[in-house]
């Protein structure tokens, strides 16, 4: 999927780009899935200029703009590596996209654009609450009347069954993906080494900050978002969708 996790420049490190790029596939559960589904409530924009926030890879923005001919992307990393890994992705696709260098947690890209849509994947759990609720009401604003958000994310379980739930589905979808993948356990591996499985942590991580589903809703309408509601769930991984009134 905007499409590996962006902490903040302090936490990302060039290590971390290397396995993500290596292993990012079979880490994000069903993460195809998750790419054709945020790809898929982009429809209808009012404008097909996208944002593509903590883009990562690229992996969504090379999915829109192959579905879209006409439009085009601004992929926004905090990491020069992921940006550069993104603009080697979408090199085919021309002119159509254009980059910036900024974390999620600065307010300078915030200002002065307006988009169709934006779209992004596995960074907003790295805000607060009050973080993540400034985000939101920003974002709003950059949305062109009609304009729609999509986000991708892990989210906060309220209580301990569903948490080992989460944590088992997501160790489930790695090691079936790894099988697929590299024909074996290697990625499987690697994920439990990096303690890349949020769910298994034994407390609190100042890093990843992942809220509640009911909580997420609740801002977004707070926002001025309509039509807020999760069009995906699996593995503690959800996609929401949130318009702008037309």
């Amino acid at each position: 999927m905007s499409e590996a996790p962006v902490p903040a420049p302090e936490t990302w490190r060039p290590s971390d780009t290397e396995l993500f790029a290596a292993y990012g596939d079979a880490f994000v559960p069903r993460r195809r899935e998750q790419i054709s589904t945020v790809c898929d409530l982009l429809t209808d924009l009012p404008d097909s200029h996208v944002l593509d926030l903590c883009c990562g890879e690229g992996r969504l923005a090379e999915e829109y703009l192959r579905r879209r001919p006409e439009g085009r992307v601004t992929v926004l990393d905090g990491s020069p590596e992921m940006l550069d890994l993104a603009a080697e992705r979408l090199a085919p696709f021309g002119d159509r996209h254009t980059r910036v260098r900024a974390d999620i947690a600065d307010r300078e890209w915030r200002e002065g654009a307006a988009y169709g849509g934006i779209m992004t994947s596995l960074a907003v759990h790295h805000l607060d609450g009050p973080g993540k609720r400034d985000l939101y009401r920003d974002l709003h604003a950059m949305l062109a009347p009609g304009g729609v958000f999509v986000m991708a994310d892990l989210v906060e379980p309220t209580g301990p069954t569903a948490r080992a739930l989460a944590a088992a589905h997501w160790e489930q979808a790695v090691r079936h993906a790894s099988r697929e993948q590299f024909g074996g356990d290697e990625a499987a591996v690697s994920f439990e080494t990096a303690g890349w499985n949020y769910y298994r942590l034994p407390g609190p991580d100042p890093y990843d900050k992942p809220s509640s589903l009911p909580d997420h809703l609740d801002w977004l309408r707070e926002a001025g978002f309509i039509e807020v509601d999760v069009a995906w769930m699996y593995a503690g991984h959800a996609v929401f969708t949130a318009k702008r009134t037309p």
